[in-house]
């Protein structure tokens, strides 16, 4: 992690605890007599310190080493809150605040406000100096006068460039988005149109120039045989005394004049157009940079959405009497919101058929040469437009005999018929299909995968799945980064518009109906016959195209599952929001909602998996071996100091280990509970339930002597260090510390169960 994000979270992190300085110390001023929160004080000074020396900020770090000890001292009854001791708090907390604004600056801290803030200290004590922003100067550079130190502007605006939004917000600021990218697609259209109606006007005017310029050109000096004057004046004058012109002669010029007009003014509208165009374009840019950073900010850690199963994988191992471990990599991977929230039952239906019938028991396990534990892993990662999750296990793999045998009792497989190992694992999404013989807490009832592929389409996203026998199994979902804007494929099918995700296509092609197996309902495509399907006939409607050829939209929906739609016309792509149908209109498994077009009109969107329901047998699909998944040890850091935690969390990550958080002894121990711990890193000094006490819980447990834990504090007394070790601590290590150490200590009690 580079050292300026390391900066950026110090900064979030000191903003909140200022913020709960500043309020504290003027709740003390208001009534001296109530110290009941200056605990929370303590621990905010504490924080505070301890994050600035973890990014080598010295001096603010003894700045706020020394208002640590004034607020314990308070807490303890050894000072007495009064006027002078206010104004020293807030004098230091203003000292804090200038010594964060010239580092944001470039500038280095300057060494002789730690100086000014003890010797303003030292004058409150002995109750003989005046207030600190009166004090004697020092050397030159040092501040030393409250006001110097005052709330600068730059002391708020530049300490933090985090701000919290509501998620109610976000979500309004995404559905403007979403109209104006509806408006933004109006224009684009009403844009094309005007730039054809431009090219027609260009043509007619050419012509009408054309015209007139011959009409002038027979008619502009001809003298006919009886002259008509036009001004009585002029009949003075004979012929070559003055050019005589009759009234079409007049009208001649006149339209030469006309023209002339026209011309500047379709010149000076096409130059318009052009500008418009340019803009537009530019609209269609900003717009599609604002949704990728309104779309950034309602983004959650795939992570997130990982750690509500550990529970339920731990429950679901005890009850069958396996044992699991759930390894997640990638969590910082960032889904969409909406998915996150209609992404756990999918996921959770997948689980379970890991455990019921992927792990094996202990015993099995062992026999088969296997750790007696088995692994769940999940992996996310972002593959361009889409976020991309792998459920994994390490089990005995897909029975796909009993898979065949079931698949038979069901009809969706014809006895004796050729059939491959793709076929057979698109079975499994049938409405009705398991393999357990008998139901139990866990499976066995027929409600599991066809679930999740219907889940994973109402998401416009696809599921496949591979395995190997005694190896495990996996399912990959492959999602949209965001369900608000979706980029589609525009088609048109007995003259109604509609659009499918681009996601989901796979390719778009034109079909000889020729060669077109109707009996069959197959095509060839390079070398394969594809099964396909006339999306008039499936709608009921009747096709509105001519010719020998139809345009079909191909799609890779599944296992080795590739499948053609035949339609009438592709009219098109562009992003456009998509909206859910409703309760009023659930179960009209065709359709995966209603987009919104340029000129305002709504095109239902096609569910591919909803109309093609009926299985068909295609080709097998290449899955890439299965990795064979490495053993990572758990470590769990408990700390207060958000700074602290990021830091020692990516740092562990970089060498290899799963890293765990927890903010306080108690958060640590429902941590503990749910999830294999290897080794643990804990702070003294937390609120809720501080490093002793979670010692003291470990050795109560008997877990202290299983799982080493180390001691990471600012404390570096003797006494603290005894009292740690007393309570079974193995290590004891004082910040700021040093990487390297941290590391080897850590390998140190993992021993041969080290990550290289």
């Amino acid at each position: 992690m580079s050292e300026k994000a390391i900066f950026e979270y110090f900064l979030a992190e000191a903003e909140e605890h200022l913020g709960v300085l500043e309020k504290g110390f003027l709740d003390l001023e208001k009534d001296p007599s109530d110290i009941s929160g200056v605990h929370e004080l303590f621990r905010a000074a504490h924080t505070l310190k301890g994050s600035a020396s973890l990014v080598k900020l010295n001096t603010i770090s003894e700045v706020a080493h020394s208002l640590e000890d004034v607020l314990e001292s308070i807490r303890d009854g050894r000072f007495e809150v009064n006027r002078p001791l206010v104004d020293w708090l807030l004098h230091t907390l203003d000292s804090i605040k200038f010594l964060i604004s010239e580092v944001v600056k470039g500038n280095p801290e300057k060494e002789d406000i730690a100086r000014e803030v003890r010797e303003g200290l030292d004058a409150v004590v002995a109750e003989r100096a005046p207030a600190p922003e009166v004090a004697a100067p020092v050397e030159e550079g040092a501040v030393v006068e409250k006001r110097q130190l005052g709330r600068r502007k730059e002391d708020i605006e530049t300490i933090s460039n985090y701000v919290r939004v509501h998620v109610d917000n976000i979500e309004r600021m995404m559905n403007l988005v979403g109209e104006l990218t509806i408006l933004k697609n109006f224009l684009v259209s009403e844009t094309t149109g005007m730039l054809h109606l431009k090219e027609e006007i260009n043509y007619a005017c050419n012509r009408l120039l054309r015209e007139i310029d011959d009409f002038s050109s027979r008619y502009a000096y001809s003298i006919p045989e009886k002259i008509s004057y036009v001004d009585d004046l002029l009949e003075e004058f004979r012929e070559l005394e003055f050019d005589r012109y009759d009234e079409l002669n007049l009208f001649s010029r006149k339209l030469k004049e006309i023209t002339d007009d026209i011309v500047e003014a379709v010149k000076s509208t096409s130059e318009f157009f052009e500008q418009f165009t340019v803009h537009t374009k530019g609209l269609d840019r900003l717009s599609s940079d604002l949704r990728e950073l309104i779309s950034a900010s309602r983004m959650v850690e795939a992570g997130r959405l990982f750690q509500r199963f550990t529970r339920t994988i731990r429950d679901l191992a005890h009850e069958s009497g396996k044992k699991v471990r759930f390894i997640v990599r990638g969590a910082e991977t960032r889904i969409d919101r909406l998915i996150y929230e209609r992404l756990f039952d999918p996921l959770l239906h997948v689980i379970r058929n890991a455990i019921a019938h992927g792990i094996e028991p202990p015993e099995e396990r062992l026999q088969k040469g296997k750790p007696e534990e088995g692994r769940i892993v999940f992996v996310a990662r972002r593959e361009g437009n889409s976020v991309v999750i792998d459920v994994k296990d390490d089990g005995r793999g897909i029975n796909l005999r009993a898979a065949y045998r079931q698949a038979l009792k069901m009809g969706l497989l014809k006895r004796g018929e050729r059939i491959t190992k793709g076929q057979l694992l698109n079975c499994l999404f049938a409405p009705g299909f398991t393999t357990a013989p008998e139901a139990d807490m866990t499976s066995g009832r027929g409600v599991g995968l066809d679930v999740v592929r219907e889940a994973i389409a109402e998401l416009n996203g696809t599921i496949n799945v591979g395995t190997a026998e005694d190896k495990g199994t996996i399912f990959r979902l492959r999602l949209p980064l965001t369900l608000v804007i979706v980029n589609t494929v525009k088609f048109k099918t007995g003259g109604i518009e509609f659009v499918v995700p681009s996601s989901l296509v796979q390719e778009l092609m034109d079909v000889d109906l020729q060669e077109y197996d109707a009996e069959r309902e197959i095509i060839p495509l390079r070398g394969r016959d594809v099964p396909v399907r006339e999306l008039s006939d499936l709608l009921g409607l009747s096709p509105m195209r001519s010719g020998t050829k139809a345009p079909a939209i191909v799609f890779n929906l599944m296992t080795g599952r590739q499948i053609a739609l035949l339609v009438d016309e592709i009219t098109g792509q562009e992003d456009t929001v998509i909206k859910p149908l409703g309760r009023f209109l659930e179960g009209l498994k065709y359709y995966a909602g209603v987009s919104i077009s340029a000129d305002g009109k709504l095109m239902p969107v096609i569910n591919p998996l909803g109309l093609l329901e009926v299985p068909v047998g295609i080709e097998e699909q290449v899955w890439p071996e299965m990795v064979e998944i490495e053993r990572g040890q758990n470590v769990l850091i408990v700390d207060d100091s958000l700074s602290v935690r990021k830091f020692v969390t990516i740092l562990l990550q970089q060498k290899g280990y799963n890293v765990l958080a927890a903010s306080n002894g108690l958060e640590a121990l429902n941590i503990i509970d749910e999830h294999p711990v290897d080794i643990i890193i804990t702070d003294l000094e937390m609120p809720v339930m501080h490093g002793y006490e979670l010692l003291r819980e470990l050795k109560r447990r008997g877990l202290s002597e299983v799982v080493p834990t180390v001691v990471l504090t600012s404390r570096g007394s003797e006494k603290h260090k005894d009292k740690a070790e007393s309570l079974g601590a193995r290590d004891y290590l004082v910040k700021p510390f040093d990487e390297g150490a941290l590391l080897q200590t850590i390998r140190k009690h993992l021993k041969s169960l080290h990550l290289t």
